[in-house]
């Protein structure tokens, strides 16, 4: 089949489309890689969304390819997989950092994060290429075939194994510009499902019928553009509004401390720095002041000296701080990674409210009985604090809930990994509807200095467009700011004089933006992604041929 590849279409694309859709072999799975690491520049820090489309177009140009062979099922597969993998390797290099604390130790296991997690999640986009390939077709529906395909690949990466939404494709638009805005209507997994249409529109240019129609194979592209253009024209003048400020204001604190010092000694560093934090930075006794997750590196609840140093300087305000705590419920003390309130009730700091994060990290945080193979065994070559999560590991808490702490507005409470996932915010118990903020902690730590920082601030601000309301966040030498509610980022921490070396403070003291009304997607959740995928199906079943 690769020696009788005709394209027809705009001639100067037929010998691309040609010499893309005769690659086989490994030369087929290496061009698909470097495509999909080529895609991985669509998103934060550099949202090069037109790199994503190229990518896109001769990915389906190889499909293209592959259908005719005979064993399609097997090249459409191995074409996904590829690109997936080459995707998910660049997207997500900074995995690699935990394994690099210690290099003496743990560098020997890279492969792990560099070769066995790439190649697992691309699992998923290959049986999704493979499964498209039954509907495949030269003509323009096979664009639509590939966006309800990837879309729905999307979906099960979101939720399969806990999900790992990470850099899903409706997030290449920057949060809180014009096209972003169109997750307020139906949530990120929709403008995925629309950015992929968009991203394949170009492949239908060319293809290998003999029909010689130059309208039919431009349609797509000139509905891609309309429906950019709409989409960019309704977020700018949603975007026309000026952030209105609520009467709350937030001090966001990070001591910045780098990951590899954090558990090295008793934790008095760390906690005097907070302390000076308290002390010296400029507030007000209504304040509610924010720590990041995990901020000490003990537990904090337990800790009768830590509570006292917080109790001498906190005051009238609030303290909202991440801290591992352990529970006893009549058997062996379980850990949670929490979210507590505390409040200076008669000169002692007090727990006034408290979340358990319910959405934990796959392989990382559940028990090691639970879901990690072996996990008493590779302890040993897992890095630093990630040894005690396979042996022992973390458990979960109830549901996503809404917090009502004392003189503080009610907030949705998402800890690092939950911040990844649109349903938490939407679904966050009955109360949902009186929320008037998210308050988000991490330990952006794990991650480096490359692109995941950037990547998951990004994604969380979707959060904030999705719902409406805005987002305190602290990460640990991560992002820390607030964003409003259509995920514009209003203020951002700057580094405080007096840093340890090494350490990358980040503070800032800021008024809380006011919630905007409930969006549609908080109304109605993922109901329009349903309905505009079988508008998709119905629209390829109308243009299908072989």
């Amino acid at each position: 089949m690769k020696d009788g590849i005709r394209s027809h279409g705009f001639t100067a694309l037929g010998p691309l489309h040609e010499a893309l859709a005769k690659l086989t072999g490994w030369k087929a799975c290496g061009f698909a890689a470097l495509l999909g690491a080529f895609a991985a520049l669509a998103f934060a820090p550099f949202h090069l969304t037109p790199a994503l489309v190229v990518s896109v177009t001769g990915l389906i140009w190889m499909m293209d390819g592959a259908r005719g062979m005979v064993r399609w099922g097997r090249s459409m597969f191995m074409r996904g997989w590829a690109f997936g993998f080459g995707f998910f390797l660049i997207g997500m290099y900074w995995t690699t950092s935990p394994f690099l604390v210690e290099p003496e130790k743990h560098a020997v296991f890279l492969w792990m994060p560099l070769i066995a997690l790439p190649g697992g999640m691309a699992l998923i986009w290959g049986a999704g290429a493979a499964l498209a390939g039954a509907f495949w077709s030269a003509s323009p529906s096979r664009v639509f075939i590939f966006s309800i395909f990837f879309a729905l690949c999307e979906l099960v990466r979101g939720h399969l194994f806990g999900g790992f939404p990470w850099n899903i494709f409706g997030t290449t638009w920057a949060p809180g510009h014009a096209v972003s805005q169109a997750a307020a209507i139906g949530g990120v997994y929709w403008l995925t499902l629309l950015t992929l249409l968009v991203c394949a529109a170009p492949a239908a240019l060319v293809d290998t019928r003999d029909s010689r129609g130059v309208l039919g194979r431009a349609l797509p592209v000139l509905v891609a553009v309309v429906l950019t253009g709409f989409g960019w024209a309704w977020g700018a003048q949603r975007l026309s509004q000026p952030s209105v400020m609520s009467e709350e204001t937030i001090v966001l604190m990070d001591a910045g401390i780098p990951q590899a010092e954090k558990y090295k000694g008793t934790g008095d560093r760390v906690l005097a720095r907070y302390g000076e934090f308290l002390r010296d930075i400029e507030s007000d006794p209504d304040d509610i002041v924010v720590w990041p997750e995990g901020a000490l590196p003990f537990e904090l609840l337990a800790n009768n000296y830590a509570l006292d140093v917080i109790s001498a300087y906190l005051g009238q305000r609030s303290l909202i701080v991440g801290t591992t705590r352990r529970s006893f419920d009549g058997r062996e003390g379980v850990y949670h990674n929490s979210l507590a309130v505390l409040q200076t009730e008669s000169g002692r700091a007090e727990l006034i409210a408290l979340y358990d994060k319910h959405r934990l990290v796959p392989f990382g945080e559940l028990p090691a009985s639970e879901i990690i193979p072996f996990g008493n065994s590779i302890s040993g070559i897992l890095p630093g604090a990630m040894q005690q999560l396979a042996t022992s590991g973390f458990e979960p808490g109830s549901e996503p809930t809404v917090l009502f702490p004392a003189n503080l507005p009610p907030f949705v409470a998402l800890i690092c990994y939950e911040g990844l996932f649109p349903e938490i915010t939407r679904k966050a118990g009955p109360q949902r509807s009186e929320a008037k903020w998210i308050v988000t902690i991490s330990n952006d730590a794990w991650f480096g200095r490359g692109m995941g920082p950037a990547q998951h601030y990004a994604q969380n601000r979707y959060r904030s467009i999705e719902s409406g309301l805005p987002m305190a966040r602290v990460a640990s030498r991560g992002a820390t700011a607030m964003v409003d509610g259509m995920g514009r980022e209003t203020a951002r921490g700057q580094r405080v004089a007096g840093d340890p070396d090494g350490w990358i403070s980040s503070v800032v003291r800021t008024p809380l933006p006011a919630a905007l009304p409930a969006t549609p997607y908080q109304r109605f959740g993922p109901a329009l992604f349903w309905l505009t995928l079988t508008g998709f199906a119905v629209l390829a079943f109308l243009s299908w041929r072989r």
